[in-house]
């Protein structure tokens, strides 16, 4: 079982991209893959990517999980919800895949519409900057 989290941590540059990709594809969901590590007992999320093969909609996200390669750097996914809801549908639990989710919920502004969870629905607080700044 991995230790507990005493949060995340993503830079600037990398919640500006998850919100531009978003509005770009609106009205449509988006789904990245989340890449990171853990730092200090943070989870650091370097960066965010497009999963191969990904489908999407109004009201839906998907990708094959079948086609992702194996690696222990993707801790979980972020998708959008169009509908500005910043919480895990059952749907959405169902689906989880790694160590986090985050939802970005229109109108995908800043910090203020990103949200992250755990396997349960619990929302696990996030934090913007570098894992230089955790000292």
């Amino acid at each position: 079982m991995p230790s507990p989290l005493k949060g995340l941590l993503l830079q600037n540059e990398t919640l500006e991209g998850i919100m531009e990709y978003a509005k770009g594809m609106y009205p449509n969901e988006i789904i990245l893959l989340a890449r990171g590590k853990k730092v200090s007992g943070y989870l650091f999320i370097e960066e965010v990517l497009s999963p191969p093969f990904q489908r999407a909609g109004r009201s839906f996200a998907s990708y094959a999980v079948w086609s992702l390669p194996y690696s222990p750097s993707i801790v979980g996914t972020i998708h959008s919800h169009p509908s500005g809801a910043l919480y895990p549908s059952l749907q959405d639990l169902l689906q989880y895949y790694g160590r986090v989710m985050g939802i970005a919920a229109y109108p995908y502004a800043g910090k203020m519409n990103l949200a992250f969870f755990d396997r349960n629905g619990n929302q696990i607080p996030f934090f913007i900057g570098s894992p230089s700044e955790l000292s």
